[in-house]
């Protein structure tokens, strides 16, 4: 070869591998950069058409990833309908032989080798007869192969072969070079993503930081809960409602023309269905539904306010947990953190007030007052004032009740005497509950809404409500009264109890003559009456082991109804008609006459009074 073309030749090759290294560094794509490998080597060789193979990703198989020359349907037959396999062929092809041993392997006609058997076809369509696969070796693996094709039958020397080899090992350098470029961009990619999200949450943190010490401030000034709700509402942009877990409204915050539907906002009690707790997991912020007033499910959002693993309140706002950004989020959840401060600090002065107010009233009830001036003097210190008239509210206490009961009650009553002067008096006395409220010039009437919400705190709002009932007496003006007053509250909170009465909520009045009869502080002469008329059936009942009491009273209950009578007692129509007639012939009266059912009425009504005084 003479100097002028060696100089030509050299600089081809210069070029070849400034485009290669240029490729490389302007960060083009794999794809692109094989096929220019591909095509500086059909340029620079003189051959017909180039492939360079890469395995897939499970090592199983070698794929043209670049070309030159070769035609699409060749390139996807190869990969998709004949693969070069890797493993587990008898006959590799001269791509793997190359791939596996590292060597440079040719073919001089493909039609006489069987190697290359399951490609004759596609490889006559594309018209090459010879070929040569070169592995792209690096120093510690091969990456793949780079094969060259010619349309005539061509023994391929070792000049070629060496420069094929040394042109493999400048692709080799360049695909190594650019899939380093391709993960140090990725990395950068990761580190500017990472450092952006990093950027983020500290901004958020910050942002929430500042919310708290904003929501913290409004409690330290003494804004309660009603504040630190308004401010919530301002800052989420949003209205909000907290409720109390009994159902109790706390407060309202309204925010522009948005609204939270009636059910939630109004004072009425409303209690959602509690979510389902897994293991020790308490629900957090959660999107849920309440109707509106035409049956209409409106979506809401609602946050759990805890004390340690108590739901306290709820939080309640408008929209889709999708509305909200991360700031809404943490603000919301800084707002719970806050209320629940405010709440334990609530929690703990009702506690104190519990005890106080109990001392007082333990006082009151079991008749210390009489001949002193000094329990009316400690009460006129705390804000009672125990010569207005009060309203005596009593309920019986089920220790089979879930909660924290004083903390329910004490909370409750504080939240209702806030502005009443005087100060009411709340406490327990011999397993009831009992609350002195201030009547002022108010009927006593005006106490049920009173009673009905300690009967909710007193039963945590559950399904126990259905069968808690208390009572109203009154009013007391006089101190020394009460004793007397609260027994007589305590025989109608049993009385009703044992009559199953539907009304959960009572006055004396709503008992009818056994209202009175529990006003009748002489319980000898009750007895007396009682047992003058129903003496003979007790008797009888304790001889011969019978229930004619029972059922006489079931009779009376039922309007004389004997088929009613048997089906409450559960038994035979005919076994009661029997008992009637024994119970008429004890009594000497027939049950039919108006005077003597109106005589054993009563008798029956002071016997449940006599009952509920000795429970």
């Amino acid at each position: 070869m003479r100097p002028h073309q060696m100089a030509e030749q050299l600089q081809g090759w210069l070029r070849a591998v400034a485009d290669i290294g240029s490729a490389v560094n302007q960060g083009d794509s794999l794809d692109a950069l094989l096929n220019i490998i591909a095509e500086a080597a059909c340029r620079l060789m003189a051959y017909d058409f180039c492939a360079i193979t890469l395995p897939d990703p499970e090592n199983r198989a070698l794929l043209i990833q670049g070309s030159h020359g070769l035609s699409e349907e060749y390139i996807r037959d190869v990969n998709a309908t004949h693969p070069i396999r890797l493993h587990g062929v008898s006959n590799p092809a001269p791509s793997s032989q190359a791939f596996t041993l590292g060597v440079a392997v040719q073919v001089s006609d493909i039609a006489t080798n069987p190697s290359f058997g399951p490609w004759g076809g596609v490889a006559q369509d594309q018209g090459f007869v010879s070929m040569i696969a070169v592995p792209l070796n690096t120093a510690s693996e091969t990456l793949g192969t780079l094969n060259c094709y010619t349309r005539s039958a061509h023994s391929f020397t070792k000049e070629e072969e060496s420069l094929l080899t040394m042109l493999a090992d400048q692709a080799a350098i360049a695909i190594t070079t650019a899939r380093l470029k391709s993960d140090q961009a990725r990395t950068i990619e990761h580190l500017n993503v990472t450092n952006a999200t990093l950027e983020e949450q500290y901004d958020l943190q910050r942002q929430g930081a500042e919310v708290h010490e904003r929501l913290t401030a409004l409690a330290l000034e003494g804004g309660g809960v009603p504040a630190v709700a308004a401010a919530l509402a301002e800052l989420i942009s949003r209205p909000v409602t907290v409720r109390g877990r009994n159902g109790a409204l706390l407060c309202n915050a309204p925010f522009d023309q948005d609204a939270l539907p009636d059910v939630l906002t109004r004072e009425m009690n409303y209690q959602h269905a509690e979510p389902a707790a897994k293991g020790a997991q308490f629900p957090a912020l959660a999107q849920t539904q309440v109707l509106s007033s035409d049956g209409t499910p409106i979506p809401v959002l609602r946050e759990p306010v805890m004390i340690k693993d108590e739901i306290v309140a709820w939080i309640w706002t408008t929209g889709g947990l999708e509305s909200l950004t991360p700031l809404d989020r943490r603000t919301i959840e800084h707002a719970a953190t806050v209320m629940a401060l405010e709440l334990l600090r609530t929690r703990t002065a009702a506690e104190a007030a519990w005890r106080h107010s109990g001392e007082i009233l333990s006082g009151l009830l079991s008749g210390a007052v009489r001949g002193s001036t000094a329990l009316i003097h400690q009460a006129a210190s705390l804000g009672h004032d125990l010569s207005q008239p009060h309203a005596v509210i009593v309920a019986r206490y089920e220790s089979s009740n879930d909660g924290p009961l004083q903390y329910r009650l004490a909370s409750t009553f504080m939240r209702l005497s806030e502005n009443a002067t005087p100060k009411p008096l709340l406490g327990m006395h011999e397993g009831y509950v009992v609350a002195l409220w201030p009547l002022a010039s108010e009927p006593l009437e005006s106490a049920r809404a009173v009673s009905d919400d300690i009967r909710r705190s007193l039963t945590g709002n559950t399904s126990a409500a259905a069968s808690a009932t208390t009572v109203i007496t009154g009013p007391v003006n006089n101190p020394a009264d009460y004793p007397e007053i609260f027994a007589i509250a305590r025989g109608a909170v049993e009385l009703a109890g044992i009559r199953g009465l539907p009304i959960r909520t009572i006055v004396l009045s709503d008992l009818g003559m056994a209202g009175l009869f529990l006003q009748i502080p002489d319980t000898q002469r009750l007895e007396r009456y009682c047992e003058q008329a129903l003496g003979p059936l007790r008797a009888y009942d304790n001889s011969q082991g019978t229930s004619l009491l029972p059922t006489l009273a079931a009779l009376v209950k039922n309007d004389l109804n004997a088929k009613s009578t048997a089906e409450q007692m559960f038994i035979h129509k005919n076994t009661v008609d029997q008992r009637r007639r024994r119970i008429e012939e004890l009594l000497g009266a027939q049950l039919t006459n108006v005077s003597a059912l109106a005589h054993i009425a009563t008798a029956l009504n002071i016997e449940d009074v006599i009952n509920a005084r000795a429970t």
